[in-house]
């Protein structure tokens, strides 16, 4: 069975290296260890220690690729949300020169503003090696990005 690291930054850990590295589990514990974390209490945490961060990576042993969830304690919203960031890499092609070269940018999925229920999907997904659901879920918010900021005036 595969086995994953799995390191926890609270927000008394000052720095990077202060987080605490558990060990190695296997999927499902790396889930009932997310569930286990009192996430609230985490994001009073932060606000206590102005500006300290709670993070949860995980690591695929076999292929290290990682995925770090953090808790983002400055949220417009009164609910949870999280920042994903990882290395899992992603190419996109970019038009340029009036959409005559396509050029392919090297980009990492990552999200901004997910709730506890879209970060336990997605580190579901990556624990489950579902990698392509993964990109294809950070293509279409980058796409919608894009539209909304493509339909924004700027005024001056």
């Amino acid at each position: 069975m595969k086995k994953y690291e799995l390191e926890i930054r609270h927000p008394q850990h000052l720095s990077e290296q202060d987080a605490e590295a558990l060990g190695l589990f296997k999927s499902t514990e790396i889930l009932s260890q997310f569930d286990a974390i009192n996430w609230r209490r985490q994001l009073v945490s932060q606000l206590e220690m102005n500006g300290a961060i709670t993070t949860f990576t995980v690591t695929d042993t076999d292929t290290q690729q990682s995925v770090c969830l953090s808790l983002n304690a400055y949220s417009a919203s009164d609910q949870l949300a999280f920042k994903l960031d990882s290395d899992i890499e992603i190419i996109t092609p970019q038009k340029n020169l009036f959409g005559l070269v396509t050029l392919k940018n090297k980009d990492y999925v990552a999200f901004k503003q997910l709730t506890l229920d879209q970060a336990r999907a997605y580190l579901n997904h990556f624990l489950n090696g579902q990698l392509e659901t993964l990109k294809d879920s950070y293509k279409t918010t980058r796409e919608k990005s894009h539209q909304t900021n493509s339909g924004r005036v700027s005024r001056h």
